[in-house]
């Protein structure tokens, strides 16, 4: 099981997927981590003015994990991971390290509030 974490320095979840420089994978079996690697995005896919190429490197890179986990996410990016059978969890927590024993304990809760329009406005339901 592979679990990746949207990040900008390695330490905490990025709260805007999109804006992700790299992520952290954590491998996780039998609720022990068991490995650790991070994964820069290439500045290519970085810096791509056209927004869904940049998606898909995004999902490109993270295209072998189960689950991302995210402070927020437009719902663009948000569909093409799930149809890639990558599962979303968008979570308050910050530190990654907090996320995984979250996330191994079975505490860590999907807040679909947390995703937003592709406009980065937030709808109000």
């Amino acid at each position: 099981m592979k679990v990746a974490f949207s990040t900008l320095n390695g330490k905490t979840i990025t709260s805007h997927f999109g804006r992700t420089k790299a992520f952290v994978v954590v491998t996780i079996d039998d609720g022990v981590e068991t490995g650790r690697e991070s994964r820069e995005l290439s500045p290519a896919g970085r810096d791509d003015p056209e927004h869904h190429g940049r998606h898909r490197n995004l999902v490109g890179a993270i295209a072998d994990c189960d689950i991302v986990i995210a402070g927020g996410m437009g719902h663009p990016v948000q569909e093409r991971l799930e149809a890639a059978g990558i599962d979303v969890i968008l979570t308050a927590i910050r530190p990654i390290d907090d996320a995984v024993a979250a996330y191994i304990a079975g505490t860590l809760d999907h807040d679909p509030e947390r995703a937003h329009a592709p406009d980065g406005g937030h709808h109000h339901h």
